[in-house]
């Protein structure tokens, strides 16, 4: 009863259709995300932001929980460890075959995402190699409790999806979502536009010292997973938006609470209501990685990175604004120039589907 009042409460009449299935979703993503922050920060775990991010990560881009969306998070989290591990351990040494083999990964990963079918593994294991990288490069990282910290955030991100949905589950079944036919030029055309740009960010990260950069990192990342230029427009658009919404709200939070930020119990309730607005604009989007999938993953990265004693949240959110524009743009520049190049072959020529296929 409860639930159904507060669902009609926030119901945007005549405007978007907002459902008891995407209410409950909303209250998984929130919930979860709650509960990893306050876990992550009891324990004063050394990676926040992984514990904070897969669970919400998990439940706002598959809004469904089965077997198969256990075993392709768990191997797209795996195999990135693994194979990233292998690679810095062993081929550092040799820039140039590290390089090569770090874009033999991604056209994979990026490959499956293409196909569809394996989405979420493939995803999954862009967003962990990208990070690991990052992290490893550096000679302070200790590798055991990177690693570690991974493995754990993915097993509790699976555990809080299977508690949510056991709690909070659909009203209505839902319907499986529209297979898109792709060509085999066009698969090609996206695997390897994506796969050549996260190459090329990975280079800039080596080269140069951006260790304290993981939101523009990520920012870059994630505007690749449309894999064509057309769509990486459009998320790039969402995603500088969503990002400036979110350093605002955490802008404002600290200036409310000014020296107390670490008290938890007065924190918790800002940042749990800037999830919310965040969530449920990104459930009624309905469009993946969205204004509000920007936007919470923005809240969520900020809380969980920065949320330290003696940690500037005002420098830290005025810087990731700055990054992430700059990253975005940078990226926008080298899907364009790779998309041209592209679109010289017959073999990876990307022909956009007429509307309605």
């Amino acid at each position: 009863m409860f639930i159904d009042t507060l669902r009609q409460s926030l119901t945007l009449h005549g405007q978007r259709v907002y459902t008891a299935n995407d209410f409950r979703q909303t209250l998984r993503i929130v919930l979860a995300g709650m509960i990893a922050l306050g876990i992550s920060c009891f324990y004063n775990t050394t990676y926040t932001v992984f514990y904070v991010i897969y669970p919400m990560m998990l439940l706002s881009l598959v809004p469904v929980f089965n077997r198969f969306v256990v075993k392709q998070f768990l191997c797209g989290a795996m195999l990135s460890c693994m194979m990233t591990m292998l690679f810095v351990g062993c081929l550092s040494q040799w820039p140039l075959i590290m390089t090569l083999a770090v874009f033999s990964l991604y056209v994979l990963f990026f490959r499956l995402m293409s196909q569809g079918t394996l989405f979420l593994l493939g995803s999954i294991g862009v967003v962990c190699q990208s990070a690991l990288l990052n992290f490893m490069s550096y000679p302070t990282t200790d590798w055991h409790t990177l690693i570690f910290s991974i493995i754990e955030a993915s097993v509790m991100a699976l555990g809080l999806s299977a508690v949510m949905y056991t709690v909070l589950p659909d009203v209505e079944p839902r319907g499986r979502p529209p297979l898109i036919v792709k060509d085999p030029a066009r698969v090609r055309h996206e695997s390897l536009l994506a796969a050549t740009v996260a190459t090329l960010i990975f280079i800039v990260f080596q080269i140069c010292d951006l260790s304290d950069s993981l939101a523009a990192l990520m920012a870059g990342v994630l505007v690749l997973f449309p894999m064509h230029y057309r769509g990486a427009v459009l998320s790039s658009l969402w995603r500088v938006v969503g990002a400036t919404l979110g350093g605002m709200y955490v802008l404002l939070a600290q200036l409310l609470l000014y020296s107390n930020d670490g008290h938890l119990l007065l924190m918790m309730p800002l940042v749990a209501i800037g999830l919310a607005l965040s969530v449920r604009l990104h459930v009624i989007e309905k469009v993946g990685a969205g204004v509000g999938f920007s936007c919470f993953t923005t809240i969520a990265i900020m809380f969980g990175q920065s949320l330290h004693p003696g940690n500037d949240l005002i420098f830290s959110d005025l810087w990731r604004i700055i990054s992430v524009v700059g990253s975005i743009l940078i990226t926008l520049t080298l899907v364009f120039i790779i998309h041209l190049l592209l679109n010289r072959f017959a073999a990876t020529r990307y022909i956009p589907l007429p509307p309605g296929q």
